[in-house]
């Protein structure tokens, strides 16, 4: 549970695999190591395809080996495994990244470990939809149970914080917002020339970057065809990250050199692409994502949404950036006709720089009250002498 009197946490996402240049796993992996100089803090992902070489904690897995595609949770038998063999390892649990809210939690709580219920979005429900016994709204029956029953719980916006508060009837006093850990020294404001110079970019180029649209979720296609039909001999997409759809969109893309895919790509190249664009796209902005907006608005770079997108934060429209909708007419009309000059985009980055974004020190300061007022909770009341 300690060691030398430090306590040990550990982080377990059920809901997500461990993938180097997800802005996710970044995300993650950023706060525990912002936990580290206070409490020991070990991440354990659903799967772990690839080696976490160098992250800075102990990284793990629920299950062996890639898994199915198909499955986007780790299953339960998993889950009771780890708490049956490791759990009690730590003295606490932060319970995130999967579609029963609190259930973790809940285990924990009858085996008398302390536990955190973290929540970074809620999927969407269907009641008219097809019986899908993998959809994450099938665990949503019994999550207002285990939500209510912990003494705190982790919401990364407050507009989530309002809707588990309406959906679940979670007294709000019990629920602490706290955003996603920003690396604000990695994304940070930096020179466009120099950054364009390390890729091999021409700087005359009129660069966006998308890191999303190449999994589930909307699709790249339609940004992917307006590209070379925006008549621009200047523009250029670079395409970040991986994805079961990335062979299609290679097809679509052909050989033109307007379209460049790189890939994922470690931490530090991530954000010299963010620092030698002129502007950043996000389809989806879910966990898959190479890069996250608030990721963008830190390295002072506009950004253009795709309307319908899961999560649009603090975007100011023709301030900071602007909403497209995500079809290939208006994605043709956006590159030809609404998207500004280079200098004009330069300008709103520096405008969209000034949004309050914290550092993943403070992030982790804010987990550490949680945790603080959590184990107070857990604690029995002092005899009486």
């Amino acid at each position: 549970m300690t060691r030398l009197g430090r306590l040990s946490v550990c982080y377990v996402d059920p809901g997500h695999d461990f993938r180097p240049g997800s802005s996710h796993t970044r995300q993650v992996l950023t706060l525990a190591r912002a936990l580290l100089p206070s409490v020991d803090v070990s991440v354990t992902f659903r799967r772990v395809g690839s080696d976490p070489e160098e992250v800075g904690c102990p990284v793990s897995a629920l299950e062996p080996g890639p898994g199915s595609a198909e499955r986007v949770v780790a299953s339960r038998r998993s889950l009771g495994r780890f708490l049956e063999r490791r759990a009690a390892d730590f003295g606490m649990i932060l319970d995130a990244g999967w579609p029963m809210p609190g259930k973790l939690t809940a285990w924990c709580g009858q085996r008398g470990i302390p536990a955190i219920p973290v929540l970074d979005g809620l999927p969407g429900t269907s009641w008219l939809g097809p019986l899908d016994p993998g959809a994450p709204w099938l665990g949503f029956g019994a999550s207002g149970r285990y939500l209510r029953r912990p003494p705190v719980v982790v919401a990364s916006s407050t507009g989530l914080r309002d809707a588990i508060v309406r959906r679940w009837r979670v007294d709000p006093a019990r629920i602490a917002v706290i955003g996603p850990a920003i690396d604000r020294s990695l994304f940070a404001p930096r020179d466009q020339v120099e950054a364009r110079r390390r890729l091999r970019i021409d700087p005359a180029h009129r660069v966006v970057v998308v890191g999303d649209g190449l999994g589930p979720g909307p699709d790249l296609a339609p940004l992917i065809e307006a590209v070379p039909r925006a008549g621009d001999p200047a523009l250029r997409l670079h395409v970040l990250g991986e994805g079961e759809r990335l062979p299609a969109l290679k097809r679509l893309a052909g050989t033109g050199g307007s379209i460049q895919f790189h890939g994922a790509v470690s931490d530090d190249l991530q954000a010299q692409y963010l620092s030698a664009a002129d502007l950043c796209v996000l389809l989806d902005g879910s966990s898959g994502s190479s890069f996250t907006l608030l990721e963008c608005v830190s390295s002072a770079r506009p950004v253009a949404v795709a309307i319908g997108g899961a999560r649009i934060p603090r975007l100011q429209p023709l301030a900071t950036g602007f909403t497209v909708e995500h079809d290939l007419l208006s994605w043709i009309r956006f590159l030809q006709r609404d998207c500004p000059s280079r200098n004009t985009l330069r300008m709103m980055g520096l405008a969209a720089s000034s949004t309050p974004v914290e550092h993943a020190q403070r992030t982790a300061a804010a987990y550490l009250a949680v945790i603080d007022r959590a184990l107070t909770a857990e604690a029995p009341p002092a005899a009486l002498v």
